[in-house]
């Protein structure tokens, strides 16, 4: 069986994935037809269609690839179940927890429907989950990233429609680009029983949503997460810390530093006679040498899945976590309260449509643009 895949979307992130069908890396697996209101700026040998519902009747296709705005995750992804047709969704799932709940309450039990968690494919953090899943460091006692990489300057914004809106992402740093982060803090850690957040909104941009955002997060076992992040913020930073009492794990640059303490930090600390004592700790310096191309990894899985009958890896209800973390941080934030998880889906889905009734989407501007995708990989 060769998967024949319609992509739907040929903006930025759909040509990604265009040309990466064309190169012929994904064994079993062929672009069959293309989608977008306008005309793709890539040279494909495949029908284009500008009506997605279009592509689903009369193509020769037998799963989808849905890389659109935000906005219309839902409705296409609804479109593509009606007709049977096994999907690969890019990131976020939709707008909100409730949004996407509602969604896959549609699919059926034999429909294969993936999400794009392409961070847990990165050697860095596969790494730092195989570390965790063998206890190198005990129990966690606090995780904290500060990942303020994400700088985007005004004209990511003013060239699009739908970036930076409410109607048009539900969102902004946490919907667009710190969603991969919280996907993978979640995988690795599980999500925290609370939030509480404080959010800049058009801080550094000419927008309603945000670009600024610090978070507190506390988990079942007592311990604290905590989250900086940026768009406005340049060079950045991406620090991920994650400290368990027997030892820590710290990435940054590429490398992570490993530190095993010889004995549980909490039993040295009520039973030392060392009054300035501390628990011997080993030191492992793993480097990140290896690369990978992150996306391909997650649409091989998919094309294996329906062509061998692979486990499908990134499921979508596992995009349900992401965006737990990315409306309970807002949340938290517009009612500067702290935020039980799961978070009351209908209260912020009520918030979130009443920002979106009172915005709009943008004019965009006719300006030339330099476009490097590599440079938006964090």
């Amino acid at each position: 069986m060769v998967v024949r895949v319609g992509v739907v979307g040929t903006g930025n992130i759909g040509s990604q994935h265009i040309l990466l069908l064309q190169s012929g890396k994904i064994k079993g697996a062929q672009l069959a037809a293309t989608a977008s209101r306008s005309a793709s700026s890539l040279q494909t040998d495949v029908p284009h269609f500008k009506d997605y519902r279009e592509m689903f009747s009369h193509a020769d296709i037998n799963a989808v690839l849905i890389a659109t705005p935000t906005m219309s995750h839902v409705e296409i992804a609804q479109a593509a179940i009606q007709c049977g047709l096994p999907i690969m969704m890019e990131k976020p799932l939709a707008m909100s927890v409730g949004q996407a709940e509602k969604l896959l309450a549609l699919v059926p039990d034999h429909l294969q429907f993936a999400i794009m968690l392409s961070q847990r494919f990165d050697p860095a953090y596969a790494r730092l989950k195989q570390l965790l899943m063998n206890n190198a460091i005990g129990n966690l006692q606090r995780i904290g990233w500060t990942m303020t990489k994400w700088y985007r300057p005004d004209i990511y914004y003013k060239v699009s429609r739908w970036r930076g809106t409410w109607p048009g992402e539900g969102g902004g740093l946490l919907i667009n680009q710190c969603i991969h982060n919280l996907d993978v803090l979640q995988w690795l850690v599980g999500l925290p029983d609370s939030i509480t957040a404080k959010v800049g909104f058009g801080k550094h941009h000419d927008i309603d949503v945000e670009d600024e955002v610090s978070a507190i997060m506390t988990f079942d076992n007592g311990a604290i997460g905590t989250l900086t992040a940026s768009s406005g913020e340049a060079p950045g930073v991406n620090r991920l810390e994650i400290v368990g009492d027997r030892g820590s794990l710290i990435l940054e640059h590429g490398v992570i530093d490993v530190l095993r303490a010889d004995e549980n930090v909490r039993t040295h600390c009520r039973t030392t006679h060392e009054m300035f004592g501390m628990p011997v700790f080993d030191r492992e310096v793993i480097e990140i040498t290896e690369e990978s191309n992150q996306h391909a990894a997650v649409l091989q899985n998919f094309v294996d899945s329906l062509e061998i009958g692979s486990e499908l890896l990134t499921p979508t209800e596992q995009g349900l976590g992401s965006l737990q973390l990315a409306n309970g941080i807002l949340l938290s934030a517009w009612n500067n309260e702290t935020v039980t998880v799961p978070i009351d889906t209908n209260q912020y889905e009520a918030r979130l449509q009443e920002k979106i009734h009172n915005a709009s989407l943008r004019a965009p501007k006719d300006l030339q643009v330099e476009t490097d995708m590599k440079k938006s990989y964090q």
